[in-house]
């Protein structure tokens, strides 16, 4: 029984983990993303690619294309 709480305490922290890299993910950069690529399933994003596509995204010269790629082959 304590094996099974402690692999559902994992699993719901696993979870959270990976649903927190989707959700720090902005509007604009979802949208983006969208456009770009409708391929890309966000929610296994890295911390790293949200944090960098967010930037990209927000800056003045915007996301490309090519730069995506490059982050996601990161």
């Amino acid at each position: 029984m304590t094996r099974i709480a402690l692999a559902s305490a994992a699993l719901l922290a696993f979870a959270g983990v990976a649903s927190a890299a989707s959700s720090n993910l902005s509007s604009a950069s979802e949208v983006t993303i969208s456009t770009l690529a409708p391929d890309v399933q966000v929610d296994t994003l890295t911390p790293i690619q949200v944090r960098e596509i967010n930037n990209s995204v927000s800056s003045d010269e915007g996301l490309t294309q090519p730069q995506l790629r490059t982050i996601l082959a990161q």
